[in-house]
């Protein structure tokens, strides 16, 4: 990725270091480490040297377009691979309908149609945080059912590396849309599928489904008194069977983006939303 596109190029981002050259990050010089957080390789709590004025002060000047940029350069292979899947053998594994040789898949409520040359149609904007893990799910083609276990997203196969980056690109950003509009957050909710769920002590419980087999359980509790604002997102035990961990990040990051801009232009979009 480009030093352009970053918004801050890796000798800027240096002197926000130490320039100990410690390692404890797991790459052998800041400069590298540097380079990692632009291309969100690593995160800035992996340098145990980053106190967390400077973190917040690199977090507004880094645009972070890795994944984003990664999953653009997915999207022609993902393509190509579908093109060779059975629909019929997958279509009711991952909750999808067979007809006229497309797959009718419901992704946040809403109907997405993929042919099998990996295009994909909706109602609702289609980018490619939608599209490339959508496409991953078609191939990976599970057939598991749901264990109604839910899990946070450390729990899962292969995550503990990437924990913390689930958590600051995606949990973090998503409490934050839900502490500045509380009730316009949740009817978005609302309107993209979710459902209320019983049984926890969260001020608001939802299931959302981003794929059918792969629902996020929000849990948001309100700031009170002394106590911070939180928000939790939880999954199915068996999620990695159905989408592997770095695309259902994409997932959590394309939720984030989309939830960003209908709340930036919300006069203008929920009358359409609601309308679908």
């Amino acid at each position: 990725m480009s030093q352009k596109k970053s918004g801050i190029s890796h000798l800027e981002i240096l002197t926000y270091l130490n320039k100990s050259n410690c390692r404890e990050c797991g790459v052998p010089t800041c400069l590298a480490f540097a380079t990692a957080l632009i291309n969100g390789e690593k995160t800035f709590s992996d340098c145990p040297h980053l106190g967390q004025e400077a973190a917040d002060a690199l977090d507004k000047k880094i645009v972070k377009r890795g994944w984003y940029e990664k999953l653009i350069e997915l999207l022609d292979p993902l393509k190509e691979e579908v093109s060779t899947i059975d629909f019929g053998k997958v279509a009711r594994g991952i909750g999808a309908e067979h007809k006229n040789n497309r797959l009718r898949i419901k992704c946040l409520g809403k109907d997405f149609l993929v042919d099998k040359k990996g295009n994909i149609e909706s109602m609702i904007h289609v980018n490619a945080w939608v599209a490339v893990p959508l496409l991953k799910y078609i191939i990976m083609g599970g057939n598991e059912a749901l264990s109604g276990h839910w899990v946070s997203f450390e729990e899962l196969k292969r995550a503990s590396s990437v924990a913390q980056y689930f958590e600051r690109r995606c949990e973090e950003p998503m409490r934050q849309l839900a502490d500045s509009h509380t009730d316009i957050f949740f009817d978005l909710m609302n309107i993209f599928g979710a459902k209320h769920a019983d049984g926890f002590s969260a001020d608001y419980s939802r299931v959302i489904y981003p794929l059918p087999k792969v629902p996020f359980l929000i849990l948001y509790w309100m700031p009170a008194d002394q106590f911070a604002s939180k928000l939790r997102v939880l999954m199915d035990s068996t999620a990695d069977t159905y989408l592997d961990i770095e695309f259902i990040i994409g997932l959590g990051r394309g939720m984030v983006e989309m939830l960003k801009k209908i709340l930036s232009k919300h006069d203008e979009l929920m009358p359409k939303l609601l309308a679908l």
